[in-house]
C-alpha cells in the first residue's frame, strides 16, 4: 500500500534501532519485498538480488550480471556479481558495515505471513556475522498505515455496507412474506448487485450462510451448491467490499439475523457470548492506546478467546480473531491472532484491522460478529461504518 520513499523507509530503520533493513527474493520467493520495491509481479526474475537499506546513507544493491538491471528504478549503488564467491563477497561487505538488520524472517516462524526468506538464506547471512531481526513491524509501518484519504474514502464504504445487510434482511423478509423461494444463493446475488450499483469491488462474493452452513466460516454459495432460506432459519451474512481501485482499503462485516418475529434464546444465548468476545478485544485496545501503552495483536487474541473460553465455548472458535485491512484484504499489519499463530507485532496508529469472533457448532449453526476498527494517527481508536451488532436481528418482525 505504501509507495516507496527512502527517506521515510530510513526514518522507519532508525526509529526501530536497526542498521538497516535487507531484502531478498529468488524467482518471486518474497512478495512483501516486491511490493515495497514496486517490482512488478510480472518482472523477469531468475536470479537472486539483495537491495540494502542503511538507516543512513545510501543504499546497496547487490544484482545478478544477467540482470543487473532490475533494480535501476530504485536509488543506490550498484554492486554486480556472476558467481557465487563474487555473491558472498559483496554480502560480507555490507554486512561488516551494517550488522543489525532486518529481514522477512520470524522466529520460530511465528508469523508465517512475514516468513519469506528460505532458512538457508537466513544462515549464510548469519555466518557473515549479521544479527538478523524480524521486518514485521517495519512491514507494518510501511505497508498497513492508511493515509487521511484513505480513511476517508473507506467512510462511506463501510457505513454503505450496514446499509446493505440491512436491505438484505428486507430482500429476505420481502421474498418469505410474499411467498417466494429464495435461497442463500439469490441472497448473495442481491449484494452483488447491490455493489455494482455503488461500483464497489469484491475480490469474491459475499457469504450467505444458513443453519449448519453458517457453522462453516468459510462457506460460500454458489449456483449449483445453495441451502433455501424458510421460517425458523438462522442466517448469516459476511460481506467485504472497496471502491474499485487498487490501493484503496477494505471494509468487511458480518451480521447475523434469524428468520422469526422473536430470536430463540439458543441462538441469542451464543450471539451474545461472541458479542461480549469482540467488545472485550474492542476495549483492550482502547484502553491501551489510551493509555499510551502498546499492544500486539496476540494480545487482542486473548482477550476475545478468553470470554469464548471460560463461558465453555473455547473449542469451536476455530480462527483468529481478526486480521489486518488494508489495500490487501488480509493486510500487512498485524492480526488478532494467538491461536492460528502468535502474531507479536504491535498494533499501531493510522491502521485497521477486524474483530471477528466466532462459535461454530457444527451441523446446527455458528455465530461470528465482525466489525472493523481503525486507529487515528493520535491513538483513538474506532469502529467504523456504523454501531457494531447489539441482538440478532428478527428478519420478520
Amino acid at each position: 500500500m505504501g509507495k516507496f520513499n527512502l527517506e521515510k523507509m530510513q526514518n522507519i530503520i532508525s526509529l526501530m534501532k536497526l542498521d538497516g533493513w535487507l531484502f531478498y527474493d529468488f524467482r518471486g520467493s518474497n512478495d512483501l519485498a516486491l511490493n515495497i520495491l514496486e517490482i512488478p509481479k510480472e518482472k523477469h526474475l531468475t536470479r537472486r538480488f539483495y537491495y540494502l537499506i542503511p538507516s543512513k546513507d545510501i543504499p546497496v544493491k547487490i544484482v545478478n550480471a544477467i540482470e543487473a538491471g532490475n533494480l535501476d528504478h530504485l536509488p543506490g549503488k550498484k554492486l554486480i556479481y556472476s558467481n557465487h564467491s563474487s555473491l558472498t563477497d559483496h554480502l560480507t561487505n555490507i554486512i561488516s558495515r551494517h550488522k543489525t538488520i532486518a529481514m522477512e524472517y520470524s522466529p520460530f516462524n511465528a508469523i508465517p505471513y512475514v516468513s519469506k526468506v528460505d532458512a538457508g538464506t537466513i544462515e549464510q547471512i548469519k555466518s557473515l556475522g549479521a544479527d538478523i531481526r524480524s521486518s514485521a513491524d517495519l512491514i507494518s509501518m510501511f505497508d498497513a498505515v492508511w493515509t487521511i484519504k484513505l480513511f476517508n474514502e473507506n467512510k462511506p464504504v463501510a457505513k454503505a455496507l450496514y446499509e446493505i445487510v440491512n436491505k438484505s434482511f428486507d430482500f429476505i423478509k420481502k421474498s418469505i412474506k410474499e411467498n417466494k423461494s429464495l435461497n442463500e444463493f439469490d441472497v448473495q446475488q442481491f449484494i452483488m448487485k447491490e455493489f455494482e450499483k455503488r461500483s464497489y469491488y469484491t475480490d469474491s462474493p459475499p457469504i450467505v450462510g444458513v443453519n449448519e452452513n453458517s457453522a462453516n466460516p468459510h462457506y460460500a454459495p454458489d449456483e449449483k451448491v445453495h441451502k433455501q432460506i424458510n421460517k425458523g432459519d438462522f442466517v448469516l451474512i459476511d460481506l467485504w467490499a472497496k471502491i474499485n481501485r487498487d490501493d484503496a482499503v477494505w471494509a468487511d462485516i458480518t451480521w447475523v439475523g434469524y428468520m422469526g418475529v422473536t430470536v430463540p434464546e439458543k441462538y441469542t444465548k451464543i450471539f451474545n457470548i461472541v458479542a461480549e468476545a469482540r467488545d472485550a478485544a474492542f476495549n483492550l485496545i482502547s484502553d491501551r492506546f489510551r493509555q499510551g501503552k502498546e499492544v500486539r495483536g496476540y494480545e487482542g487474541d486473548d482477550a476475545a478467546r478468553d470470554v469464548i473460553t471460560r463461558a465453555g465455548y473455547g473449542k469451536y472458535f476455530i480462527h483468529r480473531t481478526g486480521h489486518s485491512i488494508s489495500s490487501d484484504l488480509h493486510g500487512s499489519g498485524a492480526h488478532l491472532d494467538n491461536y492460528e499463530t502468535r502474531d507479536e507485532r504491535l498494533i499501531l496508529p493510522s491502521t485497521s484491522f477486524s474483530i471477528e469472533p466466532g462459535i461454530y457448532l457444527t451441523g446446527d449453526f455458528g455465530v461470528r460478529s465482525e466489525i472493523d476498527v481503525f486507529i487515528t494517527k493520535d491513538g483513538k481508536v474506532i469502529s467504523t461504518g456504523e454501531e457494531r451488532q447489539k441482538e440478532i436481528v428478527p428478519i420478520l418482525k
